[in-house]
């Protein structure tokens, strides 16, 4: 199963994850998430995979089809503010309060690369749409550009 495009997701700080059905405005489902506060999502351009991050220093990726949990990713030291996927749904970037952008394989969960040029929280992400340059922007009052491939 694919998000249909009247589908929205969304994350408090009740811990959970919701679908909901725009046509109708109906719950689809709910997913119980983490152990705290999520502050972040992030979906692959196919629609298959949905990544959450949270107050609890954990980012989790779930199967849509099969609301499964895939992976949970424990690197960060701190809250996890933003995520990004590449245009190619190969990378999840993810930014912390810890001031550490983490670089990882989306489908294996395994952590390519950690950049630390940040002195404070990183806030947002953005990685361009041919999948080469990632911008973040953090606390700091500082904007970095880098090359991700």
């Amino acid at each position: 199963m694919r998000l249909p495009w009247q589908t929205l997701v969304s994350a408090s700080n009740d811990k959970t994850i919701r679908i909901w059905d725009l046509a109708s405005g109906g719950l689809y489902h709910t997913i119980m998430a983490h152990s705290s506060n999520i502050y972040t999502l992030a979906i692959s351009p196919d629609g298959q995979t949905l990544v959450s991050g949270s107050a609890d220093n954990t980012i989790k990726i779930w199967d849509i089809p099969s609301k499964t949990l895939l992976h949970t990713l424990t690197d960060h030291s701190d809250w996890v503010r933003t995520l990004a996927i590449s245009p190619n749904g190969e990378i999840l970037v993810s930014g912390s309060d810890d001031a550490t952008i983490k670089i990882w394989d989306l489908k294996s969960g395994e952590l390519c690369r950690t950049l630390t040029e940040h002195a404070s929280c990183v806030w947002a992400l953005a990685i361009s749409p041919d999948g080469t340059t990632l911008a973040s922007a953090g606390d700091d009052y500082n904007i970095f550009v880098w090359r991700v491939v």
